[in-house]
């Protein structure tokens, strides 16, 4: 897959006009504090009107991962997608994939409920769960048997990178062997500043925690802007 020609650009972050960041490089394990409140119900209406013409690059991304998606030789695909926001991926892959079920969650109620209704013509192969993957246990609860695992724009819901291992090692246990990993978030540069060093990782960084965590085949396939779409295999 062709990369897109995007520039890297540091972010404009046009949703956040109260942030205002001081270093925060040697930080302890102290959560980097969030500007969104996805439990909102205005809020959340406002994020998801306005997201792409604030992220463009998000629509193409779409494409790469269903493309990403199409090349799993499998006749039907187990989805699992990791903080489904508002549906918009689920609804790219769901319109083009052969998917048999796709399983979602995402810790904001209001979230779920317009993926709900944005996927509601895919009630058959949908499932919903309200789970925040910040716990420990959260898991649990989802089957472990996924063919792909996606995500776009939520493993830095953390709100510290050095979690994400750990999130990564979760991730792993969810797959069947041969299962893949497409994993798109915001990643450092390699001298990152301010908040970002504390909460996101470089590409670099988030390929060693595939690896370590048993994923082969680590690769960046698509970076865009400040984010890149990485992808990894289960052996």
């Amino acid at each position: 897959m062709r990369n897109i020609k995007t520039k890297r650009r540091a972010p404009v972050d046009l949703l956040h006009p109260r942030q205002t960041r001081t270093k925060v490089a040697s930080m302890s394990l102290k959560e980097v504090p969030s500007d969104h409140d996805f439990f909102d119900p205005a809020y959340v209406k406002q994020w998801t009107d306005n997201i792409i013409r604030y992220r463009p690059e998000r629509q193409q991304l779409f494409k790469v991962f269903a493309a990403e998606a199409a090349r799993i030789k499998k006749a039907a695909l187990s989805v699992f997608e990791l903080g489904c926001g508002p549906g918009f991926l689920a609804e790219a892959l769901l319109q083009n994939c052969q998917i048999v079920n796709y399983t979602l969650i995402d810790f904001s109620p209001q979230m779920l409920e317009l993926s709900r209704s944005r996927l509601a013509r895919f009630k058959d192969r949908t499932v919903f769960f309200q789970l925040d993957f910040k716990k420990n246990n959260w898991t649990a609860t989802v089957p472990a048997d996924f063919d792909l695992v996606v995500s776009l724009q939520a493993v830095h819901e953390l709100r510290h990178a050095r979690r994400i291992p750990k999130l990564y090692a979760q991730l792993y246990s969810l797959l069947v062997p041969g299962g893949s990993l497409l994993i798109c978030d915001h990643v450092n540069s390699s001298l990152p500043y301010g908040h970002r060093a504390a909460h996101f990782m470089t590409v670099e960084e988030h390929l060693s925690a595939f690896k370590e965590v048993g994923f082969i085949r680590a690769r960046e396939i698509c970076p865009a802007a400040d984010l890149s779409l990485m992808a990894a295999e289960k052996p």
